[in-house]
């Protein structure tokens, strides 16, 4: 295994404990809609997907580009009104490990399947901008094939400009470790954030960064 040069975060789920609001978010809007109420096992298998592929599955059929806008800040708004209420913060540690890769001078960014709508929230709502380069953060700009596919990851992996084997990608959905592994990246730790059964892979796994292990970057 190469040594780590590189580091890339997913966002929901992994930099923030968040899953729960996307999964309220989403069953608001399925009440809104009289659509049926997905289980717990069927929502999670969404995670990572982009708004277009979870409404394309949801209608039972592929969504034009204006009902993905128009029915995705439906339910972001829900989505991010609940964030607010809940007041959520990144995750214990996740600071700590920004300064340490900064005085390491390691590259890291973000890339998510979160939309420019909601990544321009992130940035204000948590003060993202101390850390990261918001023109390095790879989101879902209504083009990009939602995880497992790797291009979201892909693409960031080519904006830190280091290749996929000296990149570390921390991850918390089956569809974005999939991803991850799609973009062959030399590294994954799976954060686990909502209790998951990850057994099918014996990746690093931590609750949170506190407990992240620093001797992975050799």
């Amino acid at each position: 295994m190469k040594a780590i040069k590189a580091v890339i975060f997913d966002f929901n789920g992994t930099l923030v404990s968040d899953t729960h609001l996307h999964n309220l978010a989403w069953y608001g809007f399925f009440r809104r809609h009289n659509l049926p109420q997905p289980d717990e096992r069927e929502m999670f298998h969404l995670h990572g997907k982009t708004n277009s592929d979870i409404l394309s599955i949801i209608f039972g059929r592929r969504m034009s580009p204006p009902e993905v806008k128009q029915l995705g800040n439906e339910k972001e708004e829900i989505y991010r009104q609940l964030f607010k209420e809940k007041q959520i913060q990144l995750l214990p540690g996740a600071i700590d490990l920004f300064r340490w890769l900064n005085i390491n001078n390691i590259p890291f960014t973000i890339a998510t399947a979160s939309d420019k709508d909601n990544v321009d929230f992130y940035f204000e709502h948590l003060q993202l901008g101390d850390f990261f380069d918001r023109p390095m953060v790879v989101f879902n700009d209504g083009n990009m094939p939602g995880k497992p596919d790797p291009e979201l990851f892909n693409k960031a992996i080519q904006i830190l400009g280091f290749s996929a084997a000296e990149t570390l990608i921390f991850e918390d959905s089956f569809n974005g470790i999939k991803a991850a592994e799609n973009a062959a990246a030399g590294s994954i730790v799976i954060v686990d954030t909502h209790g998951e059964d990850y057994s099918a892979w014996s990746y690093p796994k931590i609750k949170s960064f506190l407990n992240f292990d620093f001797s992975l970057f050799g």
